[in-house]
């Protein structure tokens, strides 16, 4: 396949996190609205995690020159080990089609009142038809997406903060999640996550990167870049802290207060972030499943399936489901950082040598 520039792997990080609850702005809300300003140290933090953490992967993946998940996270030698990692974060990607369908489900009943079955079906086949073109197509299509994704979220968050909405409820108390009771904990939970779904991109851009320098450039423009959207949606969502509280969808909602163009416009460019999410980890998942004739009609089934599981609704999703993916993520952010110092090591002793 054609070998990627830094600005298209950029792309690649972005999309793979610019998904339905991070545009939407119901993931921002969840782990670092409902603590008011003190949601932006965790948000800062996060960000630098991110930045290292891909530095990281590249790394692992250049020298190992694989983009093997459990090759990528575990710093033993041990086929069974690598084979039950890689197994274990399949399963969590997997875990994303039941969340990207029922955002689909819940953005077109939002925006235009059309049944939650027919978005999720839409975004279960969108990420069939993609998954099934293997890598090269997921990357091509996000070459395409994700700059317009990026540019209209940027827009629509920098008008909602320079309209400053009044506040219509409360400034404080807001329940955080169980799980993420907290803005240290919440800010942990959420790179943890976000990692776990930045793993297989990070792996795959690093091996079909043009070079050493375009793989690094790309991982650190990309994870920045979200970290500033991150800090920006944060800002915009405290405009109005109830009314972002209220909703599925709030940053929907709030392009729905600027303008009725511009709420269909973001609806659109919206539900092209749940596709975008929904692919690319669902081709991780897909990277597990052994090559052949039935390969297909796996993919096909388990995204039906996971359309089904999806109809439990988003909101519930978000709120239970990404935490506990977090607290996986954390044992496997301990994992890479050792593969790293172990792989790093190795390069430095093999060179004094």
């Amino acid at each position: 396949m054609k070998k990627l520039s830094w600005i298209e792997i950029t792309s690649l990080y972005i999309g793979v996190i610019m998904g339905a609850g991070f545009a939407s702005g119901r993931e921002c809300w969840q782990f670092f609205g409902v603590f008011g300003h003190k949601g932006y140290y965790g948000a800062v933090a996060s960000t630098l995690c991110f930045v290292m953490l891909a530095c990281m992967l590249t790394y692992i993946a250049r020298s190992k020159g694989t983009a093997d998940l459990g090759k990528l996270i575990s710093p033993f030698d041990n086929k069974l080990i690598d084979e039950v990692i890689g197994w274990v974060l399949a399963v969590i990607y997997y875990s994303m089609i039941i969340a990207m369908t029922a955002a689909g489900g819940s953005l077109l009943d939002q925006q235009f009142g059309i049944s939650k079955v027919i978005g999720g079906i839409i975004i279960a086949l969108l990420c069939v038809i993609t998954v099934l073109g293997d890598f090269e197509r997921v990357s091509k299509v996000f070459r395409l997406m994700v700059p317009v994704l990026f540019i209209v979220g940027i827009i629509t968050i920098i008008l909602t903060i320079r309209a400053d909405f009044p506040q219509s409820g409360a400034v404080d108390g807001y329940r955080p999640g169980r799980m993420s009771p907290n803005w240290p904990v919440s800010a942990l939970v959420f790179m943890a996550y976000n990692t776990l779904g930045m793993i297989t991109m990070s792996g795959n851009s690093a091996v079909n990167a043009k070079d050493g320098k375009n793989a690094y450039a790309g991982a650190i423009a990309g994870t920045l870049c979200l970290g500033t959207l991150t800090i920006l949606l944060l800002r915009a969502l405290l405009t109005d802290m109830a009314f972002s509280s209220g909703l599925d969808l709030p940053m929907l909602g709030f392009a729905g207060r600027l303008s009725p163009v511009l709420s269909i416009i973001y609806a659109v460019i919206l539900y092209g972030a749940v596709y975008s999410t929904g692919a690319s980890t669902y081709y991780g998942f897909s990277t597990k499943l052994k090559p052949g004739q039935y390969k297909k009609w796996m993919i096909t089934g388990g995204a039906a399936a996971g359309f089904l599981l999806g109809l439990t609704g988003f909101k519930k999703l978000v709120e239970f489901l990404y935490p506990a993916q977090g607290y996986i993520g954390m044992v496997f952010i301990v994992l890479i950082v050792m593969n790293f110092c172990r792989e790093l090591t190795g390069n430095k002793e093999s060179g004094a040598r």
